[in-house]
Parts: C-alpha cells; sequence; structure tokens
C-alpha cells in the first residue's frame, strides 16, 4: 500500500519561510512532502520588505544548499558582487565623531560563493532584503492575506486556523510568522519577548553622492557600519556603492546611493520629556529622530551628516511609481527585542515547530537574524528527511535540539553587545570605552581574530 505524501504548513513567508520552502520541495527525490505556504500580508507588495543585510558565511552556505539552481542564478539581484576596489564588506564600530574604534578583520570576496565557501575567518556579502525576497518568491506558490491565529491538534495531524475563518489539516506546522508569532504563543506561551529598553527607527533613503562622499571621509568605506555615543544613543548606517535610479530627483546630474539609516537611543529619554510623537506621522517621526539626535550628540560633522540623512526620508509615505522605496508603512518607533529560545524550561516537541525570529529574534547589533533563520532552514529541512509516521518527533526534536543551542547563544552574545553599547557612558567614560575598544582593534587584527566569527 502507498504511503500518504505527509503535508508541511509554513505560516510566514519571509526569508527562512521561503528558504524552507525551496529546502523542502528541492529534496523531495529524498522524501517528498506536499509543502503549502501560507502569508498574513495581502500581497507581495503589501508592506516594504526592506533594508540592507549582512549574509555571512554561514548563512551563505545554507541558502545555497537549499534553493534550486533556478533560483540561484538570480542571486546577483539581491547581493550584487561586491564593486573592486571600492567597497569594503565588514563591520566597523566608530563614536560619535565617526573616529574609528574597531573594525575586524574581514576576508573580501567577489560574490556569494565565496562567502558560502569561506571556512576560516569571516566574510559577508551587503544585501537587498527585499530583492532577496522578491527572488526567493519564484515559483513558489504563496496564499496571500492567510493570517494564522492559533491550531488544534488532533491525534493525526494539525488543523491550522485561519483569521479569515478557514482551516488547513497538516502533518507538520513550521511557524516563521516573526517576533509576534500566534503560533510560538501557543506552542511556547511562557517564551517571553525580552525588551532592551532601546527605541530604535530604521528606515532607508537615496542619499547624494556628495553627502556619501563626506560620510565616507568621515567614516571610511566599511559598508556596514555603527557608531556609539555618550548617552546610549546608537547608529547604523549600511550602504552599497551601487548607485539607483534618479530620474525623479531634483539633480539630476549627481549619482544616488540607497542606504539604510537607523538610530536608537534609551526609551526611557521620550518618558523624560512627556514627548509626544504621532507614529503615523512620518514627518512628526522624523522630526523627532533630529530632536534626539541634537539632544544626545554634540555638534560636529558626524551629527551634521546625520541630521541631514534623516533630511532625506519622505515626509509622507512616498509613491513608489515616484521614489525608488518606500519606508516601512510609514517610518515609525519601534522596540529593540529579543527572544532566548532557552529561556523556558520545557520545550516539548510535537508536530509544531518554530523557525527564525519566531523562536529566536535576535537584537540587529550583530545583523545575523535573517543568517540564522536561513541556517534553521537548512537544518529542518536535513532533519525532516527521516521523516516517518512513526519517528517525526524525533525528527522535530533533532531540528529544535540543535536550534535551540545555535541560537540562544546567539541572542545572548548580540544581547551582551547591544547592552554595553546602549549603556550611558558619559565623556569620562566614553574616553575609557574608546581606548578599549581601540586596543581590542589592534589585538584582533594582528592575530587576525574576527569576534563577529561563530563556531558551527
Amino acid at each position: 500500500m502507498q504511503q500518504k505524501i505527509p503535508t508541511v504548513i509554513i505560516s510566514g513567508a519571509g526569508l527562512g519561510g521561503l528558504t524552507l520552502y525551496h529546502a523542502l520541495i528541492k529534496n523531495k527525490d529524498k522524501k517528498e512532502f506536499n509543502v503549502k505556504i501560507f502569508e498574513q500580508e495581502a500581497s507581495p507588495q503589501d508592506r516594504w520588505q526592506g533594508y540592507h543585510i549582512g549574509i555571512n558565511n554561514y548563512g551563505a552556505r545554507s541558502l545555497i544548499n537549499c534553493i534550486p539552481s533556478s533560483i540561484a542564478l538570480n542571486l546577483p539581484k539581491a547581493m550584487p558582487n561586491a564593486v573592486p576596489d571600492l567597497e569594503y564588506h565588514g563591520f566597523t564600530l566608530a563614536d560619535h565623531t565617526g573616529s574609528l574604534l574597531l573594525r575586524p578583520p574581514t576576508k573580501q570576496v567577489k560574490d556569494i560563493y565565496e562567502v558560502a565557501n569561506t571556512s576560516v575567518g569571516f566574510s559577508v556579502a551587503i544585501t537587498y532584503r527585499d530583492r532577496l525576497r522578491e527572488v526567493l518568491l519564484e515559483n513558489v506558490p504563496v496564499q496571500w492575506g492567510k493570517k494564522c491565529i492559533g491550531y488544534e491538534e488532533t491525534e493525526d495531524g494539525i488543523w491550522v486556523l485561519f483569521e479569515d475563518g478557514s482551516k488547513e489539516f497538516c502533518d507538520i506546522l513550521v511557524g516563521a510568522d516573526g517576533v509576534n508569532s500566534p503560533v510560538r504563543k501557543q506552542k511556547i506561551p511562557e517564551l517571553k519577548i525580552f525588551d532592551y529598553g532601546i527605541t530604535m527607527i530604521i528606515t532607508d533613503v537615496a542619499a547624494p553622492k556628495n553627502l556619501l562622499d563626506r560620510y565616507i571621509k568621515l567614516n571610511g568605506i566599511g559598508t556596514f557600519q555603527e557608531s556609539v555615543g555618550l548617552n546610549g544613543e546608537i547608529t547604523f548606517i549600511i550602504f552599497r556603492h551601487i548607485p539607483i535610479k534618479q530620474e525623479n530627483y531634483e539633480n539630476k546630474d549627481e549619482l544616488y546611493y540607497r542606504m539604510t539609516i537607523a538610530f536608537g537611543y534609551p526609551t526611557k529619554s521620550d518618558d523624560d520629556n512627556n514627548i509626544i510623537v504621532d507614529d503615523d506621522d512620518p514627518a512628526s517621526v522624523v522630526e523627532h529622530v533630529k530632536y534626539m539626535i541634537r539632544k544626545l550628540r554634540p555638534e560636529c560633522e558626524m551629527t551634521d551628516i546625520l541630521l541631514e540623512l534623516w533630511d532625506l526620508v519622505p515626509k509622507t509615505t512616498p509613491d513608489p511609481k515616484k521614489y525608488p522605496f518606500k519606508t516601512y508603512n510609514p517610518v515609525r518607533r519601534r522596540k529593540m527585542q529579543d527572544i532566548d529560545p532557552l529561556s523556558v524550561n520545557v520545550w516539548t516537541s510535537n508536530r509544531v515547530t518554530l523557525l527564525g525570529d519566531a523562536a529566536h529574534a535576535t537584537s540587529p547589533v550583530l545583523g545575523i537574524g535573517a543568517n540564522n533563520a536561513i541556517q534553521d532552514a537548512d537544518v529542518l529541512s536535513q532533519a525532516l528527511l527521516n521523516y516517518s509516521p512513526e519517528n517525526y518527533i524525533s525528527c522535530i526534536k533533532e531540528y529544535e535540539d540543535e536550534m535551540l543551542k545555535r541560537n540562544s547563544a546567539d541572542v545572548l552574545k548580540s544581547r551582551s553587545i547591544a547592552l554595553r553599547q546602549t549603556t550611558p557612558v558619559g565623556y569620562i567614560g566614553s574616553i575609557l570605552r574608546n581606548t578599549l575598544m581601540r586596543i581590542i582593534n589592534i589585538f584582533i587584527n594582528f592575530f587576525d581574530f574576527n569576534l563577529l566569527v561563530r563556531k558551527n
């Protein structure tokens, strides 16, 4: 008697969910699944999927391992090859003036395959997250506008419940539905979100070449740069040296570049000042960010550049026909949060499991969230190759044991660094911190040791 093909439902069509879909389909000659993927968004263009992210060694290896060759051929659309002699794909930490504190050694590579093949040391490819999602969506029959609100377990499988009143039956349910995952809240209600007490605002801007040149002259050519201040505030700026179309800009003779900019500060700064910000009004949020930059950072060239960059943010939700990318519906204040999956005593393996931010949302400091979600997809797909109606729990447990240990370590490492960087130190404290960072920088570069490298 022919055995029934098991059904896997993936809730969430982000990078992790889509990578898992491709991996399960790619491995169908080894183990066949009926794979269905559902997404609460109404369409692929329902909201901005954006910003730059870094795909590192292990993220690149897992991604290439999971996707078919037809998808891999389109990866350069999302992660263009490095611009020779111009781009330095790596992390740079500076003080509030833009003065270098730390630049861990990073192996420079020409394409994503060299990133994946870097087994010693660290390498990274700065990637357009929205374009990577578009690439991964190719040939994937996502069912849009289907928000999972919970599930019902039976002896034979899982009924997945959707907000529109419909339901679907499956053998395995994978919650890849983000930091506020309804699947996680039902499976492990004890697992709580950790709030850093830091407010983050992030967006993309189209920066003219003259402004980018000023920034690079001050901060160097690193494509992923962080700046720490005196009062617990931090900035992230990520960019590529690849011009974008500028037909709709005022100065048609100047090149423009897409830059991801983020500013974070202690949330209590809002409470201290009884500040009122309309998070549904981009103009209000932008003015608030500029106010906080002026309040928390002293006058200097770096501060001036930050203010000019935030001035470039559209003050209304822009028409995508006139703007190459839109802010996140719209730019608004958000909490810096994470989830340590080992913060609960019991994690029972069953037909329901979690992937990516749903299980282990991570602070943005190390830029590893997307990589860990992609690696989750790789590990889970490999574990499911041994699936049978009798041993499905052992397959899920194999994945979860590895996922929990690996990602808890990353969450806590990122949390530790983020909390140190967002602790107000004052002027004297900044001198001590900056001196220590420069000593560490000399040490790690002399011994070619990168603090970002994770032993797999």
